[in-house]
């Protein structure tokens, strides 16, 4: 492979990876930022990137960490309470909720105001989107060509005609803010980003996003971790330059129209001021190649996850039955799944975003980590439980008066961050900073009894953990 292709083919795939970020909530949550902060939509909006956009990058480099993604990143964590994550952040952003919501958060932004509630349209709708989303997963080797290299640059192009229109034609807003965003802008925008869970997209993706570049050719080890990280970095620069830009939309709708309720009103209501009946075609476009994009790497993501678990059923059979799920629950409505889906995800968010951290610190740390990574995760998932109960309405708000931060639902920072420390100097009283492992020898061996009965991955999936160093490139969480 030489240069020229090398770039091509990271850009390509930094391009693919930005649109499966970019969903229909991506779509809209920096509108209404910029909609409701005022005269304050610059500082809310780099609170916003802080989270929305830093953190899923740093997902990235964390699932860069190893070769086969968040696959191998669980077994960091102990086997059984990592393969429980994974089967939670895979259906939940998978064909039980996130994909299906695609289908029907396009339809509602692009037909729904011309055929009302039909539930033909809805159903012939979904049918055709799911057709198209199941038609490119197909052919895996080609996914994120299609994507990287056809729908976004295309839906770029849309993006930037809006968000370039609005910004030259129209002023911004010079209203005070709302009160949420009046006194520090910054933290309340922050709290925002954090809301949009993207940094649990970064670990589902990451299995796309590794297996394509290993098919292109790209090695594990030091090789694969950075183009890895670069693709990360390449989406994380077209979503903060989007998001900025959708919110000074925002803020411009603000100026003419303060009352919009959500931002995808908004928006509607921004390329109808813009381009008249031709903005609403211009909207339609935008939310369907925003959700099309996010739908594949959703249907990739989780085809591969199974299919490591089930190798037994074939991969066109794993896409087939994520269509056919995703296209019932879309049409039968998603709103008796959001009770369950919302706590699951304030279950796994404070994991997520503990195993991001303990694996970007592991780059800089010689030898490996035992337990640092458990007792940090394991305590992240307690209070993650908390939150999760919590939002289920089983649990009171008690907690939020006895532990620093919960009242913000950062509950579990603080307790983690210290099992971090903790986990830290036992590792380090115990050697293990001194010493390098086979990762991949032991996982395959204690996976190799558990891969016939469908309870750990098919060893294809597992390979050994990409650790940039020089004389540390691969790990173990086990070595006694």
């Amino acid at each position: 492979m030489n240069s020229k292709t090398r770039v091509l083919n990271v850009l390509v795939t930094g391009l693919a990876l930005f649109a499966m970020f970019f969903g229909a909530g991506n779509l809209i949550f920096p509108v209404m930022i910029g909609v409701e902060s005022g005269v304050e939509q610059v500082p809310a909006t780099i609170g916003f990137m802080l989270t929305g956009v830093l953190l899923p990058m740093a997902g990235m480099i964390a699932a860069a960490t190893s070769s086969s993604g968040v696959l191998g990143i669980i077994e960091r964590i102990s086997h059984y309470p990592g393969l429980v994550f994974c089967w939670l952040i895979f259906l939940s952003t998978g064909m039980l909720y996130a994909i299906p919501r695609t289908a029907a958060a396009s339809f509602s932004m692009s037909f729904q105001a011309s055929t009302g509630d039909s539930h033909l349209a809805l159903f012939i709708y979904t049918l055709v989107f799911f057709g198209i989303a199941g038609y490119l997963c197909l052919n895996p080797r080609n996914v994120l060509d299609r994507i990287g290299g056809i729908l976004t640059p295309a839906l770029l192009i849309l993006l930037a005609v809006i968000i370039i229109t609005a910004v030259a034609t129209m002023s911004p807003s010079e209203a005070a803010p709302i009160e949420k965003y009046a006194s520090t802008p910054t933290l309340k925008g922050i709290f925002d980003g954090y809301g949009t869970l993207d940094a649990i997209a970064s670990f589902v993706f990451g299995v796309v996003i590794i297996r394509a570049l290993r098919q292109k050719g790209f090695q594990p080890g030091r090789q694969l971790f950075g183009v890895t990280a670069l693709s990360g970095v390449i989406a994380a620069f077209f979503l903060g330059l989007v998001y900025f830009g959708l919110s000074m939309v925002g803020s411009r709708v603000g100026r003419l129209n303060p009352d919009v309720k959500d931002g995808g009103e908004g928006l509607a209501f921004a390329a109808q001021h813009l381009f008249g009946p031709a903005g609403r075609v211009v909207l339609g476009a935008i939310a369907i190649l925003a959700c099309l994009t996010t739908a594949i790497g959703l249907v990739e993501a989780s085809t591969q996850f199974f299919r490591g678990l089930f190798p037994q059923i074939s991969r066109p059979v794993w896409v087939v039955l994520h269509v056919i799920i995703s296209l019932a629950i879309a049409n039968l409505g998603l709103e008796a799944l959001v009770n369950v889906i919302v706590p699951v995800m304030m279950f796994c968010y404070p994991i997520t975003i503990m195993l991001v951290v303990t694996c970007i610190l592991d780059i800089f740390i010689p030898g490996h980590m035992f337990w640092a990574y458990r007792l940090s995760v394991w305590v992240a998932g307690i209070f993650g439980l908390f939150d999760g109960l919590k939002a289920a309405g089983i649990l009171e708000n008690w907690i939020d008066t006895t532990i620093p931060l919960a009242s913000l639902g950062l509950g579990w920072l603080i307790p983690s961050l210290v099992m971090l420390v903790l986990g830290l100097i036992i590792d380090i009283a115990q050697g293990r900073m001194k010493q390098a492992y086979d990762y991949d020898a032991v996982a395959r061996e204690r996976n190799q009894s558990l891969v016939s009965a469908g309870l750990a991955f098919n060893e294809d999936e597992l390979d050994e953990v990409a650790k940039p160093q020089e004389n540390a490139t691969e790990k173990s969480d086990s070595d006694n």
